[in-house]
């Protein structure tokens, strides 16, 4: 199986801006992300709502480009979940993009 038909599997997702701008929806992996300390159990307040420090592991395909968006971009899942993209890298081999990895919060966001 290559990278690119591992992304059949996994999540329906969309990349969302706050200016209304959707990506398509693409399939990617959203999973848990456990940490050995207990630092992120507590949530905060932030301008846009409440961060339940949920963090989670983000594994996408290449053409949906995570590492380009800015800090107020979400990924959205097909379950309606909403989260803020921490820390975003291109994976490459051989100076070909394979996938994107990132480290995800879900986030509550206020209604307008």
């Amino acid at each position: 199986m290559t990278v690119k038909e591992t992304f059949k599997y996994g999540r329906t997702c969309y990349l969302s801006l706050p200016n209304g701008w959707n990506s398509e929806r693409f399939k990617a992996f959203v999973q848990p992300l456990r940490y050995k300390t207990k630092l992120y159990l507590e949530g905060y307040y932030t301008e846009i709502g409440v961060n339940t420090n949920s963090v989670y592991l983000y594994l996408g395909p290449a053409n949906h480009d995570l590492t380009r968006l800015s800090s107020d971009a979400r990924i959205v899942d097909s379950e309606g979940n909403r989260y803020m993209i921490d820390k975003a890298e291109e994976i490459t081999f051989k100076d070909k993009r394979l996938y994107i990895w990132a480290v995800i919060r879900k986030t509550t966001e206020k209604s307008v």
